[in-house]
């Protein structure tokens, strides 16, 4: 096969690029008879690494990963152009896009139906656009996947999918990057934030209100600062997203304001060691398709405090890790178990580790690779 591959994933690497690229150098390495062209924007240099690999093409759209308009009209036009000038015998989208028309099998990933399940996380017209373009991809897709039980439930139930049209294929994540490190490699990376090692929260994800819940994280790390005083902070790593100056307002009314540090992004070096120096990762998001930060934390043996709610309990396993997002004090109660009991966050710590060790990018590449098999036999 020859597969060409949108390769918009939005302005920053987040989630849904790092999940492309990891899916891309499996499956590269899993089926080198196949290729593999990524039609990448200008300004994107994390499709670098996808270079080097034999039977990966990626090529400059000349589209600015900054105009998200320039980007869906280029999906409508300049995608099946492209697909055509390359011969693609496939096209794979992995990201949110306007599908109007195709000319060839095309898979779809839609990791999540926030849009239907969180009223006000994203602007009006954003939510507007979501659930009109959510619908079409599902329509006018060959197949569809998607990253947990959860989310397929949605697109059955919103986007009236076939069952059979959509199969679930979990994230995983680079366990050559995100994996448990020695407390003298960590010790001079989290230096640089001004932290000390085992003396902090973090937390990991856009800054958006009500959406990624921050608000709840923030107040059960100061319900903690009050019922046991300590030096500990809280570290939130992000951009800036929908309402993140109720947050930001949030934190400066607080007589707990220092112990509050936005570092918005991090290099991609540092983020797998500043999971390993938490003392706990927080994320009690009210709904993600699939959650990818607790399971990076996760597999760095870092304690987690996830949602119970959406994708999380498939994330989890049995862990014991899953709170409800809504309840402040359910959230600060286990924070403070885990900052004050040793052998319990010891124990968390390890079956965190032991249920990431259950995802695997080379299973999912695997699964991504069947689906695209079929989209394709589909056509004849």
């Amino acid at each position: 096969m020859r597969i060409g591959i949108s390769g918009y994933v939005g302005t920053h690497l987040t989630g849904i690029g790092r999940v492309l690229v990891c899916v891309l150098k499996e499956m590269a390495r899993l089926f080198p008879e196949d290729e593999y062209v990524v039609f990448a924007n200008s300004g994107y240099t994390f499709y670098d690494a996808l270079a080097t690999l034999p039977n990966v093409k990626v090529v400059d759209t000349g589209v600015s990963k900054d105009s998200p308009l320039a980007n869906i009209i280029w999906h409508q036009w300049g995608f099946q152009r492209s697909l055509r000038q390359w011969k693609c015998d496939l096209a794979y989208i992995p990201n949110f896009s306007l599908l109007l028309w195709k000319q060839i099998p095309t898979v779809v990933t839609i990791h999540d139906l926030i849009e239907f399940n969180v009223p006000g996380k994203f602007s009006r017209l954003r939510m507007a656009y979501r659930k009109v373009i959510d619908p079409l991809m599902v329509r006018n897709s060959t197949s569809i996947t998607t990253v947990s039980e959860c989310s397929k439930r949605d697109i059955i139930r919103f986007c009236n999918a076939k069952e059979e049209k959509v199969r679930v294929i979990h994230n995983a994540v680079d366990t050559t990057i995100f994996h448990e490190y020695d407390k003298e490699d960590v010790i001079p990376v989290i230096e640089k934030y001004g932290l000390n090692y085992k003396s902090y929260f973090i937390f990991v994800g856009t800054i958006d209100y009500p959406g990624k819940n921050i608000k709840t994280v923030i107040e059960a790390f100061f319900q903690l600062k009050t019922q046991q005083p300590n030096n500990h902070q809280l570290v939130i790593v992000g951009k800036d997203g929908h309402n993140a100056q109720v947050i930001y307002d949030l934190v400066n009314g607080s007589a707990y304001k220092k112990n509050v540090l936005f570092t918005g992004y991090v290099p991609d070096a540092d983020l797998p060691i500043l999971y390993s120096g938490a003392k706990v990762m927080l994320y009690l998001s009210f709904y993600e398709g699939f959650g990818l930060p607790v399971l990076e934390a996760m597999s760095c043996a870092t304690p987690v405090i996830c949602s119970n709610t959406s994708c999380f309990p498939e994330v989890a396993g049995e862990a014991d890790i899953c709170v409800c997002p809504t309840d402040v004090e359910a959230v600060a109660a286990k924070l403070k178990r885990l900052n004050s009991d040793d052998d319990y966050c010891q124990q968390v710590a390890n079956q965190c580790r032991k249920q990431a060790k259950s995802f695997s990018w080379e299973r999912s590449a695997k699964a991504y690779h069947e689906v695209f098999k079929r989209a394709l036999d589909f056509r004849h």
